[in-house]
């Protein structure tokens, strides 16, 4: 019905129903009321909407429960009450989110299982087969119970950290998609072990093949070729198909690979760098030309990885740089090794050639020949290390070969020319890998060495570091390592002496010599030795000893031995000498501190000065001398030392010295001992020592022989006082040359710093020193210039040079012209137990370690013998010496053994106990003796009597004796005098005999002296005796008189010199008086004596009365 306009409250009662039902064209819309539900084309509906028919909606929502027919939806579920469920639609959509059957869930593109772990089967009925018809792709694993059949291809995994696992085993041929394509592992992993019946391989590289249990090492490799008519878009794979540049094919190639070069000039981009374990062979040496492009020709050539070879070709045309060098990161580990060039040229030139310089030798820009430089390795490699064989490098004015930084190169049968340096060793700054390091070994340790602690090396001073750094590793043997490169260190044995400084001509003398091979001789004029102010010879307060042995030649002026005094003669320090009177001194603090004996010349003399707490001693032949002197003067913590003058240069000894030692901190001697029969031996606390060997008389070189005590110190107080081992060859560099050439150019061979270690074995070193020229003008040549060693570097070589000469070293030289050979060693040693022959053909010389064997002379040990016939000694002079302290034994034997005599020879007779010589006739020789020895002159009655008295024999008789106190003999003839008895009397008639003495002496007999007509008796108050015998007188002839002594009375002798008869003339009597035994009387007697004057007067009377 239509439902028209209704007024408001109608409408409202319509609406609202008030329990009645409402219907619309019967059930096309009917509305139950009373329980609330709708029915659509339904009058009785049973649910809250009720349709019969279909019902079309833009959107239907339920809330719990809706059932279509027998499949009822309620929240999330569509369930029936049939045995099928069917979906289906028009469109093939059947639903839009997620979809669950049973346990099998369908959402979006994802099938799933609602149980955890539960599988989903896809099980087709029957023989039917489940098929997938696009890519399928699986995440998880795929377990197949049955076979897996793929007709297409199959990939397995997308990434390299997945994996296949074969638990079945292969029974099929595996065959590659295309050949010589795919390959089996990587360069980088490898497979195991590869185990099959048959092996066909073109190049194959592996570590280790077992054929039938034979471990065969084999190596992959391909050989790529390089040709001028390549191209780098070839293949490069074969003789036809070449690349254009060696460039291109070290980019292609891998280890194992080899690069065959052509016949050809090749211009290259530089550097080019070889991978490891890449060959590079030339056809041959001179038919491949390595140049570089104009842009690169100042760039280096090769840059070198561990393993690989370079041979047969040439490098030219390149400036500044290197041919070879290590390329970054250079690293020899595992298997590979040194990279080894061979039969290569290398040929460059400076870039301003002009026609004096053809080859711009003094441009010096050319290339270099290598530089081979440790510090570039790799952190993990083993060395640094190449190899070159039968390579020539010509470098004009630039070094041919640098090896530095702990590199080694091997140098076998190679050459350089017009070097600068032929062979360069230098330490350099960083050392191997560029963390180089110091081993260190050391002696007299105390306490233990800790790895991170700090090591530290002083001087002298106890204040200056020498060389510090940090211990970083120590080995079991003790030997320990520290960071960098420790420049100030040095061994003990290599650590240098002090500097002794020569003053005048002093030299060595092989002759007179108390140890050793020579002493050192002073002149007495000018020459003595000095060292500079030392911390060593200041010996302060503390102990010390300075010793040595001293020979004087002339005893008669000052001989200073030696003074440490320091530019002032008041200076406090020790001093000895010798005075003018013979007499030794200890002289310290401007006085005599000990006097010690007398010095005879030409003696060895032990003479030690040594304090011991404060107390001074001197020693002489190991005996203590005067008194010691107690005193600890305070001698400074430095102080000068001269030896052989004073501090100034003056009294300057003249002599010979030798083992002169100085002690610091110990006294060696403070009792009596024996003195040393050897030479010093240095100790720590031995501050000089000088022996003055030399091999040469009259060398002048004077060292220092102290093997110094070292000032050793750790951070955690261990000390040690020697440095027995010092490698510092990580920074520097070790060669092994053999066999090779440098010729022309400046310098041969160099070594520059204590890490430098060469070896070089029969190295011809021709026209080193004369740069450029090539005229072979031995003029130009500067030997010194061949092998030079520089900062403690080490050289041992054996050379030719371009005459022939052979050189050991600098000890050993052969002068292949004239023959010589000389040996600048102190000692030469060969150990052969058959000796060695030296023969000119007619006659040899054979030295063995036990004899010498010359012509029919043999030397061994101390003795010289005859083979066969006389031992002749003759000397160009005329003059044979024999120096020796000790004696010279001659033949001997009784007078029958006499040999068949010869002018000039001397033995010792033991049947008559004389030394005897021949002359024609065997005479003796001790004193003198006639033909029959009955007539002789001798100096003691029986040997060794010693009794002080010459004899002289005639016929076996004694007829004179000479002792310390007269001549004795019945007679002597002197010219015209006899003295016969005791008588002495001048054999010509008529002739004088005189005693005359010279000048004011006289002639004295006893106490009497004779002097010109005076006899004196030289006793004070003597008596002068004339004695006669029997009936003897004196009697004096003449027609004169004779004097008596005349005086006063006070002047008469005192009472206890006189004796009765004395007369005289007493001029105050006037009359001869005597002496009668109480007084002085008259000789006229008591009465009748007168005075002068009257006698005077009688005697005129007397004429008068008498005519």
């Amino acid at each position: 019905m239509a439902i028209g306009r209704i007024s408001g409250p109608l409408l409202k009662a319509n609406l609202l129903r008030e329990g009645v039902n409402l219907a619309f064209e019967n059930d096309l819309l009917y509305l139950d009321v009373n329980n609330n539900r709708i029915g659509i084309n339904n009058a009785t509906p049973q649910y809250d909407l009720d349709v019969t028919g279909t019902t079309r909606a833009p959107q239907v929502e339920v809330s719990t429960l809706a059932n279509i027919g027998n499949v009822s939806i309620t929240g999330t579920t569509i369930s029936t009450t049939q045995p099928t469920l069917s979906l289906g639609t028009a469109d093939n959509v059947i639903y839009q989110n997620k979809l669950t059957v049973d346990k099998l869930q369908l959402e979006n593109n994802v099938i799933s299982s609602n149980d955890t772990n539960e599988n989903i089967e896809l099980n087709p009925n029957g023989t039917g087969t489940v098929e997938i018809f696009a890519n399928t792709n699986v995440t998880g694993n795929i377990v197949a119970t049955g076979n897996i059949t793929a007709d297409g291809n199959i990939t397995l995994g997308d990434a390299d950290t997945d994996n296949v696992t074969f638990n079945a085993e292969i029974n099929s041929n595996i065959i590659p998609d295309a050949t010589n394509t795919y390959s089996l592992g990587s360069t980088t992993k490898y497979w195991s072990d590869v185990r099959t019946q048959n092996f066909f391989a073109g190049t194959v590289t592996t570590d280790s093949i077992t054929v039938d249990g034979v471990d065969i090492a084999l190596r992959q490799g391909n050989i790529l070729y390089v040709a001028e008519n390549g191209l780098n878009t070839y293949s490069g794979t074969h003789p036809n198909d070449p690349f254009g540049t060696i460039k291109h094919a070290l980019s292609q190639a891998t280890a194992g690979d080899t690069i065959h070069i052509y016949p050809g000039i090749y211009q290259e981009t530089l550097p080019m760098t070889i991978p490891a374990g890449v060959t590079i062979k030339g056809h041959s040496m001179r038919s491949v030309n390595i140049t570089p492009t104009v842009a690169t020709q100042s760039n280096d050539v090769f840059l070198v990885n561990a393993g690989a070879t370079i041979e047969d070709l040439t490098i030219s045309g390149f400036y500044t740089g290197y041919a070879f060098k290590f390329a970054p990161n250079f690293t020899v580990s595992g298997n590979n090794r040194s990279p080894y060039i061979r039969n290569i040229s290398v040929i460059t030139m400076g870039s301003v050639t002009p026609s004096g310089d053809p080859r711009g030798f003094a441009q010096g820009d050319a290339g270099k020949g290598a530089y081979i430089d440790g510090a570039v390795a790799g952190a993990t490699s083993k060395e640094a290390t190449m190899l070159f064989h039968s390579a020539t490098f010509i470098t004009p004015g630039v070094d041919a070969i640098t090896v530095t930084n702990g590199a080694r190169v091997e140098w076998l049968n190679s050459f350089t020319y017009f070097a600068n340096r032929g062979i360069y060793g230098v330490d350099g700054a960083t050392g191997l890998r560029g963390t180089g390091k110091t081993a260190v070994r050391v002696t007299g340790l105390t306490g233990t060495i800790v790895d991170t602690n700090t090591f530290s090396y002083y001087d002298t001073d106890g204040t200056t570091v020498l060389a510090t750094g940090t211990i970083n590793g120590v080995d079991a043997d003790g030997k320990f390592y520290v960071d960098g490169n420790l420049t100030g260190l040095v061994t003990a044995a290599n650590r240098g002496g002090k500097l002794v400084t020569k003053n005048g001509t002093p030299t060595t003398d092989t002759t007179v010599k108390k140890f050793g091979t020579s002493s050192l001789e002073l002149d007495g004029a000018t020459d003595y030795l000095s060292i500079a102010g030392n911390n060593d010879f200041g010996f302060g307060t503390g102990d010390f000893t300075v010793e040595g042995w001293f020979y004087i030649t002339n005893v008669g002026v000052t001989n200073n031995l030696f003074d440490f005094r320091a530019g002032a003669a008041t200076d406090v320090a020790p001093v000895l000498y010798i005075d003018s009177s013979a007499q030794l001194k200890y002289y310290s603090y401007n006085s005599i501190r000990i006097d010690g004996p007398t010095i005879v010349a030409n003696a060895w003399y032990h003479i030690a000065v040594s304090r011991a707490s404060g107390t001074t001693r001197l020693f002489v032949n190991g005996a203590s001398q005067g008194t010691p002197w107690v005193a600890a003067t305070d001698y400074d913590i430095a102080k000068p030392l001269v030896i052989g003058a004073t501090w100034n240069g003056a009294d300057f000894a003249i002599g010979r010295f030798d083992d002169f030692r100085v002690t610091k901190g110990l006294s060696r001697y403070s009792a009596n001992f024996v003195s040393p029969t050897s030479e010093f031996a240095s100790d720590s606390d031995t501050k000089l020592l000088l022996h003055f060997n030399n091999a040469a008389d009259g060398s002048t070189t004077i060292i220092d022989d102290t093997v110094n005590a070292q000032d050793i110190r750790f951070s955690n107080g261990a000390t040690a006082n020697y440095v027995a081992l010092a490698d510092q060859t990580e920074f520097g560099c070790e060669v092994r040359a053999i066999a090779s050439a440098c010729v022309y150019g400046n310098f041969g061979i160099v070594g520059d710093g204590p890490g430098v270690l060469m070896y070089l074995v029969s190295q011809n070193l021709a026209y080193i020193g004369v740069g450029k020229e090539i005229d072979n003008d031995e003029g130009d040549v500067i030997q010194a210039n061949e092998v030079v060693e520089t900062n403690n570097a080490q050289l041992r070589y054996s050379s030719v040079d371009h005459k022939g000469d052979f050189r050991v070293g600098d000890l050993f030289y052969v002068n292949q012209a004239d023959g010589t050979v000389d040996f600048s060693s102190s000692t030469f040693n060969i150990n052969t137990t058959s000796g060695i022959t030296i023969t000119t053909g007619s006659s040899q010389t054979t030295i063995t370690g036990e004899k010498i064997d010359t012509g029919n002379l043999r030397f061994s040990g101390n003795t010289i013998s005859s083979i066969s016939g006389d031992i002749n000694l003759d000397a160009d002079s005329g003059t044979v010496r024999i120096n020796s302290s000790s004696a010279l034994q001659l033949p001997k034997g009784n007078t029958a053994a006499r040999p068949t005599p010869a002018t000039g020879m001397i033995r010792y007779n033991t049947e008559t106990a004389l030394y005897e010589g021949y002359d024609g006739n065997w005479m003796a020789l001790n004193g003198v003796y006639d033909l029959d020895l009955d007539t002789r002159i001798t100096a003691e009655l029986t040997p060794g009597a010693n009794d002080g008295t010459i004899r002289f024999y005639v016929s076996d008789a004694v007829v004179a004796t000479i002792d310390a106190t007269k001549l004795q003999a019945p007679r002597i003839e002197v010219d015209d005098i006899t003295i016969d008895g005791n008588t002495i009397t001048a054999e010509t008639a008529n002739t004088n005999l005189l005693l005359s003495a010279n000048g004011t002496g006289s002639v004295v007999i006893d106490n009497l002296a004779f002097k010109d007509s005076t006899i004196t008796n030289t006793q004070n108050n003597g008596i002068l005796n004339f004695q006669q015998q029997g009936s003897g007188y004196f009697k004096i002839e003449g027609t004169n008189g004779f004097v008596v002594p005349v005086g006063t009375n006070t002047e008469r002798p005192a009472a206890a010199y006189r004796e009765t008869g004395m007369t005289r003339y007493n001029t105050e009597q006037q009359y001869l008086e005597i002496y009668d035994g109480f007084s002085w009387v008259s000789v006229a007697g008591a009465t009748g004596s007168i005075s002068f004057s009257a006698a005077e007067d009688l005697a005129i009377e007397y004429v008068i009365t008498l005519g």
